[in-house]
């Protein structure tokens, strides 16, 4: 079973509108321990029918801790663009969980009942791939899971069995029954990493920055009337902006342009001084240790890592066009044209002040910005290729915050979607979803590929499992139906 971008950050102090989606009330935590409670009846009434031990496997798909978060600081919120280190990571996973222990309780008791969790990085905890990270996650689920057990043994034999139950991954996982699991940022340009098992830069211990990370830290998560895990909240037009500004802004002492500007160009500057060049040698210690970590062939894993999009640092147009920084560009150009042929041009010329500004229009129809929804539909193609690669009976992945799930040809393609405290308001009043998605796929235990695959994407709602995908394949050649949609408000589009 899996689930993915949940994340979880360290609260917002408060209850003012200023980021009221990192606020206790709303924080996902709560909802996720009731499902993994619910999920552990469900194995242990698999057992009691007699068909033997139901075993768990949790998968934990990445964006499950969002380590871009602003850091909380004496009670106060504190934006950061900290060294991405275990010297700072630690502290800051330290806090998160000190936070959320009702999801540490909840991952504990899945553990103590003999199940497995699997934490795999994702664009917003990339940290987890630092070993101090693993070792605190993994410390803190194995205490919760003996005070699950209440007065089971608690020798250093009894740590190392339920330590051994908390697995990491740095890239994905691939199971005994052909199924890989992967967060999905690999194949988005705004969060790819050049190696996902080693992701650092120049700097020995330091996670290399991208894109998405760094727009998160110096510019998304400074505008805290927007809700980073709905595209609708910031997505907006020229028009839409304006409005926020004078709804949020005008009578406060924030300023929404200058958190835009500074953020974007900081974000441009840090791409450029931290950018790293390919190398083959760092390719060739990143597939050892993906096909060392996850037991899958290192032929398979080279054919895997070809499909990855190239860091936006390679890209810097595209990173521009992104942030707007190029219509800011040339319409500042425009205005300074214009003021030059008003003032010093003759008058019959003055006509000529509009080409600047026709120009900027003319950009603007030829170089048309690459929608969202294009990137999304890059990964969910990308998982096609990665069945290929690994002759995959399955493929999930995670990162849109786009739930799917498909049978086609005998194979399963699924999205986990997200848990994130999504809301189509800043008073954090109307959830996006209406019920939560998850992918839980089954399988005859010690089978191996030769098991047969059911099962498909899940939704909890009301206390409840519910399928929206057919349990079991289509005949070969034919493709399930697609499942409805998740979420009640058609227009809010989400995003990583």
């Amino acid at each position: 079973m899996a689930i993915s971008d949940i994340h979880l950050c360290e609260l917002e102090p408060g209850d003012g509108l200023w980021m009221r989606y990192r606020q206790a009330p709303y924080s996902p935590d709560g909802e996720v321990a009731a499902m993994l409670d619910a999920l552990r009846g469900e194995m242990k009434r698999g057992t009691a029918r007699g068909a033997g031990r139901h075993e768990l496997t949790l998968v934990l798909n990445g964006d499950v801790f969002d380590f871009d978060a602003p850091r909380v600081i004496d009670q106060k919120s504190v934006f950061h663009d900290l060294p991405r280190s275990a010297e700072h990571a630690v502290p800051a996973m330290r806090a998160i969980l000190a936070d959320h222990p009702v999801f540490i309780e909840a991952l504990g008791r899945v553990v103590a009942d003999g199940h497995t969790v699997v934490f795999i990085s994702g664009n917003h905890d990339v940290q987890l791939t630092l070993p101090e990270v693993r070792e605190l996650v993994r410390a803190r689920v194995v205490d919760a899971a003996l005070a699950a057990l209440g007065d089971a043994p608690r020798s250093g034999d009894a740590r190392a069995s339920l330590g051994a139950r908390v697995v990491f991954r740095a890239w994905f996982h691939k199971t005994p029954d052909g199924i890989i699991v992967e967060h999905g940022n690999q194949y988005d340009a705004y969060c790819s990493y050049r190696y996902p098992m080693v992701p650092f830069g120049r700097t020995p211990g330091e996670i290399q920055p991208t894109m998405g990370s760094l727009v998160c830290r110096l510019l998304v998560s400074r505008m805290g009337y927007f809700n980073p895990h709905v595209d609708s909240s910031f997505m907006l037009s020229a028009f839409g902006y304006l409005a926020h500004w004078a709804r949020y802004y005008m009578f406060s002492r924030r300023s929404l342009a200058v958190a835009w500007a500074l953020g974007a160009l900081r974000t441009v500057v840090e791409l450029v001084r931290r950018r790293e060049p390919g190398r083959r040698a760092r390719l060739r210690q990143c597939l050892a240790a993906a096909a060392q970590e996850t037991g899958a062939p290192l032929r398979a894993v080279a054919r895997h890592a070809r499909l990855f999009a190239p860091p936006a640092e390679d890209r810097l147009g595209l990173v521009a066009r992104e942030l707007w920084l190029d219509r800011a560009i040339l319409l500042l150009l425009a205005v300074a044209a214009a003021l030059v042929w008003v003032l010093l041009a003759p008058g019959w010329l003055a006509p000529a002040a509009l080409v600047a500004p026709a120009g900027l229009v003319v950009y603007e129809r030829l170089v048309p910005k690459l929608p969202l929804d294009a990137t999304w539909q890059r990964v969910s193609r990308a998982a096609r290729q990665v069945a290929r690669a690994h002759r995959a009976r399955a493929v999930v992945f995670g990162h849109t915050h786009t739930p799917e799930g498909v049978w086609e040809g005998g194979l399963f393609f699924g999205n986990t979607g997200s848990w994130s405290a999504a809301f189509q308001d800043v008073a954090c009043t109307k959830p996006v979803f209406a019920a939560r998605p998850l992918v839980w796929l089954k399988s005859d235990p010690g089978a191996g590929k030769a098991a047969r695959l059911t099962g498909g994407l899940v939704t909890w709602k009301s206390g409840r499992f519910e399928a929206l995908t057919a349990s079991v394949p289509p005949p070969a050649g034919q493709r399930s139906e697609p499942h409805p949609p998740l979420q009640p408000h058609a227009t809010a589009a989400l995003r990583t």
